[in-house]
Order: C-alpha cells, then structure tokens, then sequence
C-alpha cells in the first residue's frame, strides 16, 4: 500500500504502518495527556501526564497490530498466505493472496480479533484493579476500555467490519452466493455507517459529544462498505471471463527507431502501446506514460530507451481469468501485461479492454454467456 513504511517481520508477515499513523500517534498522546489523565487522574505533574499519554498510544499501537496479527494467524494456521499488514491507528489491512474463501475459514478469521481484543481488555483491567502504580492505572485504565471498545465496534454485523465478515461467512454458508451474502452484510455496513453520522450530526447541533468523530467514521463506514461490494461484484464478473477471449495484438516496432519516427508514422493510428522488440530485446512501450518533451530530445531518443523490459513485467498466463489480468495492473502499475502460453508470447491484454468487457458484461447481462 502507496504511504506505507516496513518496520518489521514476524511469522512470516511483512509489518508496515502508514503515514497517517504518525499524525494520528501525535494527536492521541496530546489527548490523552492533556484532557483524558489530567481528568480522571488529577494532580500530577506535566511530565507524568506526557509520558502516560505516549506509552498509552504506543500500546494502544500494540494492541491494534496483536488484533491483526488474529486475523493473520488464523489465516496461516487455514493454508491461506499472509504477505504483509498494513497498520494505521485503529485497524488494518491485510494482504492475503488468496481470493476465495471457504464460509467457515473466513467465519474463523474474522471473529479472532474481536475476541483477542476482548481477551486483552480483560487482561488489562486485571493490571488496573491490582496494580498500585499509579502510572500503570492510569494506562490500563484507559487500555481496558479503548480494546473493549474497539471488540465491540468489529462485532457490529456490518461488512467491512469484523463482525460483518463473519455474517458474510454465514450467509455465504447459507445461499451458496458470494454476491448475494457481501450485499446484504455492505448493506449492514451502510446502515451502521449511516446511523452513526446522523447521530454526528444530532451532536453537532445540540454541542453535545464528539460530533465531528461520529461523522467522519460514520462517512468513512459508509463508503468501505458500498466500495466492498463493488469490489466483490467486479471478481464475480471478471473471474468468469477467460483471458484467451480479451488477447490482443499490439504494433511491432524496432526498438532502434527513434521516438520521433514512431511519432511521425502512427499519429493518425490510434495506435498507443507498441512492442518494441528484436532478437535482442522485447520491450513495451506505453506512449500514455512518456511525459511531453522537447523535438530535439525526439530525435535523440531510441524507442528501446524508452519501453519498459519484458522481463521487468510480471506476465499472465493463458489460463488465467480476467480478474487476475486486473490485479496485476495495479500490482505492475501498467496498463497491457504479456500472455504467455508456457515461454511462448501469446499477445497482450490492455487495462482498456478488460475495462470495456467489464462495463459491458454488467450493463448488459444477456453477454454473461459468450462462446469460447
């Protein structure tokens, strides 16, 4: 994920946190020093405030990365890879290679945090009740609540939400549709999302209660949990579709021609994405990514100076689907990726296309069934 920092390595995951953690670790250990233990534990010095509020982030930080690594763990122990997490402050965000997911694997994987969140508001209400530090009252104070709260929040059954998975695994058990079960958990998700804005917006009015923080996660709900949907919509979609059906020629060029040639002789083509290619080099060239310059820089520059390396880009398969086609652009940041049928160069599938095919397959459901 773009903004994100690799800290560490555990069991095999990959442990990053975005750039917003940094903002929003400042922002909570000034709350909390300044207003939360100054409140509930009154008469100490500045000193002491600022460090309980730090150290409370910081295992706040913990707990929320120990929450995940359930998730994850889970996963592992189901035979699904775990690549990386990706933590912000109050949640994050997995990457799990594997797309499909038995009910009861997901059903399992979902409901670990929740309950690992729950474990760990109990054990820090032990430490609050029996501990005579004053210090570590004060931070297990706040960190059985804040993990309490944050077990509660995931059990809500509304997708992305934790709780919302696990209904999705539950449903899907039950309908045998992965479409079918996501809509009806997302619209769960929306509700949630939606009751918590309106009750932002009571507090705004009358001034009472964190108004702008109800808002911004009710909004925030709402979207993940609409965009979740889509996203489920167009795997469904575009797993059916065979690539074989999308592969496309492209323009061969000689990877001598200089840049202002190749200009000259496909201006009126339409043509945009070339294979620039010989014995000794295979390249592509993507015109869509060549920033404006000037003439002379035209003459100069060699098409093979331009393209990007076959062997630089993360080719398709002749099995593979059109979903897979349309991870890989994302993953390669291009917009044609190479199909081989074993080392053997096929043709190309462009982002274009499997665009195209997408919108028409959903606007047109008549298209679903299509000779192969």
């Amino acid at each position: 994920m773009e903004g994100s920092l690799k800290i560490f390595r555990i069991f095999g995951i990959d442990i990053k946190i975005h750039f917003s953690w940094w903002i929003v670790f400042f922002l909570l250990s000034w709350s909390l020093s300044t207003a939360f233990f100054p409140q509930f534990f009154p008469g100490y010095l500045v000193k002491t405030y600022w460090l309980m509020g730090v150290v409370s982030a910081l295992l706040l930080f913990v707990s929320v990365l120990l929450h995940e690594l359930s998730h994850s763990l889970v996963a592992k122990a189901k035979n699904i890879k775990v690549e990386s997490i990706t933590l912000f402050f109050f949640g994050g965000v997995a990457g799990i290679t594997k797309e499909d997911l038995k009910p009861s694997s997901e059903f399992m994987m979902a409901i670990a945090g929740p309950l690992f969140s729950l474990l760990l508001s109990g054990l820090f209400f032990v430490v609050y009740k029996f501990n005579g530090n004053v210090i570590w009252t004060g931070i297990t104070f706040y960190l059985y609540q804040i993990n309490l709260m944050l077990a509660l929040f995931n059990l809500v059954p509304g997708f992305p939400l934790d709780g919302g998975r696990a209904l999705r695994a539950i449903l899907y058990a039950y309908f045998k549709d992965l479409k079918k079960a996501t809509y009806i958990a997302a619209m769960g998700g929306k509700f949630f999302g939606g009751f918590l804005f309106f009750l932002g917006m009571i507090s705004l009015i009358s001034g009472v209660g964190n108004a702008l923080w109800f808002i911004f996660l009710g909004g925030f709900l709402y979207f993940l949990a609409g965009m979740s949907y889509q996203q489920v919509v167009i795997k469904e979609t575009l797993s059916k579709i065979p690539l074989k059906q999308l592969i496309t020629a492209v323009v061969s060029v000689s990877p001598e021609l200089n840049f202002s040639d190749l200009i000259k002789k496909y201006t009126n083509s339409g043509e945009e994405v070339f294979l620039v290619g010989d014995d000794k080099f295979s390249g592509i060239l993507d015109t869509r990514k060549i920033d404006k310059m000037q003439i002379q820089m035209q003459n100069m520059l060699k098409l093979k100076q331009l393209s990007v390396p076959l062997s630089k880009i993360k080719g398709l398969k002749i099995n593979d689907n059109a979903y897979t086609a349309f991870s890989k652009f994302s993953e390669n940041g291009v917009n044609i990726l190479p199909v081989y049928e074993k080392d053997k160069l096929l043709g190309f599938v462009t982002r274009d296309i499997i665009m195209h095919r997408l919108i028409w397959d959903l606007k047109f459901s008549g298209l679903k069934e299509r000779k192969k």
